[in-house]
């Protein structure tokens, strides 16, 4: 595998709807400490309101980080990148810039799930981990018709909506089994993945 490897590693959480991924990235955020003065580090562009992404130090003295997007949303992370931003396009760009930069990187969004192209690219330059998170579609629904405080019996609909989504993230990530190292996991065990990726103490979170 010709790899062009170097310090910084990419954690890219994946899963459908409702599988936890607004929840995934706070959880990390919090390890280094998101919140607290002094820790992180807002990265603006002149064309954006919010910031492109934030820099928070490793509490270890590590690597920083580096999370793309903004999360003043529910629908946060890389998905916060419009046409205007430069999409997709120019989240890759900067995840690929700051690893590169001997940061660590977390990117993570719904659009990003079923993305397989751009992602094979950057893997091939850069270690990027796929964490798949192993939600049961059944669950994840009722997560959705929780959150968007739905009729209790709208589930089944959405649960077929789910299955979908989750049909295309395993597509997309058996496309990248040769250039990534994927794994699907649990939500705790994905988080425990995540944290041992960036070498994060165990007891964080």
């Amino acid at each position: 595998m010709d790899r062009e490897l170097d310090m910084g590693v990419i954690v890219n959480p994946r899963g459908t709807s409702g599988a936890g991924k607004t929840e995934f990235a706070p959880r990390i955020l919090a390890d280094y400490g998101w919140g607290k003065d002094g820790q992180v580090e807002p990265i603006h562009h002149s064309r954006r309101r919010w910031p492109v992404g934030y820099r928070l130090r490793h509490p270890l003295g590590r690597r920083p980080l580096i999370v793309l997007g903004h999360y003043e949303r529910t629908s946060g992370g890389c998905d916060t990148f419009s046409a205007r931003d430069g999409g997709l396009d120019e989240a890759f760009r900067l995840a690929d810039a700051w690893a590169s930069a001997e940061h660590d990187v977390l990117l993570e969004g719904f659009a990003l799930s079923t993305e397989h192209e751009r992602s094979a690219w950057l893997a091939r330059r850069h270690a990027l981990h796929v964490l798949c998170l192993a939600t049961p579609p059944e669950q994840a629904a009722r997560n959705l018709v929780s959150r968007w405080r739905a009729r209790g019996d709208s589930w089944p609909s959405v649960t077929g909506a789910v299955v979908t989504q989750r049909d295309a993230i395993e597509d997309a990530c058996s496309r990248l089994q040769h250039v990534a190292t994927v794994e699907d996991l649990g939500f705790e065990a994905a988080l425990c993945r995540a944290r041992q990726v960036l070498a994060l103490p165990p007891e964080a979170g």
